[in-house]
């Protein structure tokens, strides 16, 4: 007794042939060496340029605010928010440690220390700048808020392989 020889089947034979190509097409293991340096390499120099960006963000935005002074900028915020929903005890609150957080802020980001905690810390930092200014009804400022807690995601990603940033021994 013969046995029938199965009919061939034109996409079986498409399938081997595209996952027989897609192993040829493979990096080799020798070759991924090289590549994860570089990936960690370009991780390093993206931590860098954000710690720098948003360093300077902070620091820029003190600068600004320093000539008028704590009382200037309750001020500030006191009249920006003053037909928010906000309660004023909150408007002054923040207002009167703004100056300090920002400054603290870059300078937390510039030095490295704890990246993780200084990126989570930027982030919430921006979010209540946003929230403040939803509030006051500049939508414009809070979108560009918004996107600087972005940069802050990027480099909390990041920082894991920034080489510059001094490490501490109890991780965040």
């Amino acid at each position: 007794m013969r046995l029938a020889k199965a009919p061939e089947n034109p996409s079986l034979r498409l399938q081997q042939s595209a996952i027989l190509l897609h192993m040829q097409q493979r990096t080799p293991i020798t070759d991924q060496a090289f590549i994860r340096p570089a990936t960690d390499s370009n991780l390093h120099w993206i931590s860098i340029l954000m710690r720098l960006a948003v360093g300077s963000l902070f620091l820029c935005a003190a600068i600004v605010k320093t000539p008028m002074g704590i009382s200037g900028v309750v001020g500030y915020y006191s009249s920006l928010l003053e037909h928010s929903l906000l309660p004023g005890f909150l408007v002054r609150i923040h207002a009167n440690v703004i100056l300090f957080l920002e400054y603290g802020t870059a300078l937390w980001l510039f030095s490295g220390f704890r990246l993780r905690a200084a990126w989570i810390f930027s982030g919430l930092l921006l979010i209540t700048l946003a929230v403040g200014m939803i509030f006051a009804s500049k939508y414009d400022v809070a979108n560009d808020n918004y996107i600087y807690v972005l940069l802050c995601a990027v480099g909390l990603v990041s920082s894991t392989f920034d080489r510059w940033a001094l490490r501490s021994r109890v991780a965040l």
